[in-house]
């Protein structure tokens, strides 16, 4: 049956089949989220500094191999892209397992750790940037804001699951619990999702006789975008590597559910709002969801009570959903059908280049001058991103308007 023919519900559902892959990816992103941190912290003894950098390090592996995830999808397709990164995914979950083996050697286990961590990351680039391309593949470029919206979905909704459930296995008694129980759950769920996406049938990238633009070219072209991304991402670094942390500096329990309750939030407004993308273009949402953003992080930073800090990570959540998509589409819009998953995956960058900086930086603001600054420090990103964005809005406005004049006076 012809992609333009198909019904809302029939497209949906394409985009579910292949959109699981996705989600098994980030299941096991956000089991290590709170769990590495406070086992780095509270069983290998390393300040918040190193505790931050450990789940950081993730976005270099992301960083390093999104352009070339993008360029092989590109030229080979995206199902093998998807393969791979769960793949790699079991990896990281194999040298976690492995670090265990060395807890007497605090440095050797954090040093397998990020080998893991390492891996973690890069599995996000082949397994989420194939899954959003193989779904544009079959359901066509008018449906891409549809598909960068589930991708984001499940990848956030993953992040929601796996962090309590990474939290829950650390905490098991006995033999029953810790690292190496995560460890295992992660090499199963990746390897069972290799298999299953092996059974798909594979749809071979569009041949082009334009040659494909350089990674330079391309990055150029999405930087402006992209660095609106960056600077929101920073909100949701300092949740993800920090939340555990602030909880237990507190004395507070059910930090895994922070991330859930981000999660749920992202994903509401994801579902409630799926539509605003088309309808009010994707500056203006860009601009209101920045602007949200900043103020769930201020609540975090002014309130000091739990029930604040879940207000605040709740509206955090909202304010980061639809950023990605909004953006994003804009960001392959810059590019042909040609070179998509390398703009898709440049786009990307500015996500783990942020999340990498975060840790260590707010890190670095937390060990002097506390948690208020450090969730401050974020809102002040998050609204120095909401500032560009309207600069951005504001400059496609002008070179519309421009460019309508011009056609005006061609035309008289």
């Amino acid at each position: 049956m012809p992609i333009n023919s198909l019904k809302p519900s029939q497209i949906t559902l394409k985009i579910l089949a292949v959109v699981i892959f996705n989600l098994i990816c980030y299941i096991n992103v956000g089991m290590f989220f709170t769990a590495i941190s406070v086992f780095v912290h509270q069983s290998l003894h390393y300040n918040s500094v190193i505790a931050g950098m450990a789940v950081s390090v993730a976005y270099i592996g992301t960083f390093l191999t999104r352009p070339s995830a993008g360029r092989w999808i590109d030229t080979k397709g995206a199902k093998s892209s998807v393969i791979i990164g769960l793949c790699v995914s079991a990896i990281g979950g194999i040298f976690t397992l492995i670090s265990t083996l060395f807890t007497t050697f605090p440095i050797v286990t954090l040093l397998i750790i990020i080998l893991g961590r390492l891996c973690i990351g890069a599995s996000e680039s082949w397994a989420s940037t194939g899954t959003n391309l193989w779904n544009i593949s079959r359901t066509g470029i008018e449906n891409a804001t549809h598909v960068i919206s589930w991708n984001g979905v499940t990848s956030y909704g993953g992040m929601a699951i796996g962090a309590p459930l990474g939290i829950f296995l650390l905490n098991l008694p006995g033999h029953f619990g810790g690292l190496t129980t995560i460890a295992i759950v992660t090499i199963v769920l990746a390897g069972v999702g290799a298999v299953l996406a092996s059974t798909y049938s594979n749809i071979a990238p569009t041949p082009s006789t334009i040659p494909p633009l350089p990674f330079t070219t391309v990055f150029m072209r999405v930087l402006p975008t992209g660095s609106g991304l960056g600077l929101a991402t920073v909100g949701f670094g300092s949740i993800q590597a920090f939340m555990a942390l602030y909880f237990v500096f507190n004395g507070w329990n059910g930090s895994g559910y922070v991330i859930t309750l981000f999660g749920i939030c992202f994903v509401f407004i994801r579902f409630i709002f799926k539509n605003a993308i088309h309808k009010y273009g994707g500056y203006m949402v860009s601009i209101v969801s920045l602007s949200i953003e900043t103020i769930g992080l201020c609540f975090i930073a002014f309130s000091h009570s739990i029930i604040g800090t879940y207000i605040g990570a709740g509206l955090t959540g909202c304010g980061f959903s639809l950023i990605f998509p909004a953006l994003g589409i804009i960001a392959i819009a810059t590019v042909g059908a040609e070179n998509r998953g390398s703009a898709l995956a440049c786009f990307g960058l500015f996500l783990d280049i942020a999340l990498f900086i975060a840790g260590p930086l707010l890190g670095f603001i937390l060990f002097h001058w506390g948690y208020y600054w450090l969730f401050l420090s974020a809102a002040i990103f998050t609204c120095a991103g909401t500032i560009l964005t309207y600069i951005l809005h504001y400059q496609s406005k002008y070179r519309n308007l421009t460019a309508s004049n011009q056609n005006h006076i061609i035309k008289s």
